[in-house]
């Protein structure tokens, strides 16, 4: 009984994993809050990057061919008079990331009257 119910717990894991893996190759949005998502998907210079504005959500998107993978950290709804402030700190915070393999960008972009700000940090397959 025991032995069926390892197997059990072992095909059920295995299966998990398949399936946020595989989700892991279309463009999703997930907060820190999805616990999974977070903890497989986001790259470490993402989760220490400093959270400077009030709501923010990450994505994640891989190309099967190149093998790039491409996330996003993105700051939704700040307002004009915040958006340079924020933008210098988190240029200074990729400026002094210890690892400088690490490839990161930011972007602004307004929207509605606000601005998005999206720190961006790209991975291929050689660098793992």
């Amino acid at each position: 009984m025991k032995k069926y119910f390892l197997v059990l717990t072992f095909s059920a894991l295995a299966i998990l994993y398949c399936v946020l893996m595989t989700r892991s190759f279309m463009d999703e949005e997930y907060t820190q809050r999805d616990f999974l998502q977070y903890y497989l998907l986001t790259p470490e210079p993402l989760r220490q990057a400093p959270r400077l504005a009030s709501h923010w959500y990450f994505t994640r998107h891989a190309d099967e061919g190149s093998g790039l993978q491409i996330s996003t950290l993105t700051f939704t709804d700040i307002a004009g008079d915040k958006i340079q402030s924020i933008a210098e700190k988190l240029n200074a915070y990729i400026d002094s990331y210890p690892d400088r393999r690490v490839q990161m960008g930011i972007a602004v972009e307004e929207r509605k009257g606000t601005y998005e700000l999206r720190i961006t940090h790209y991975e291929s397959g050689e660098d793992k």
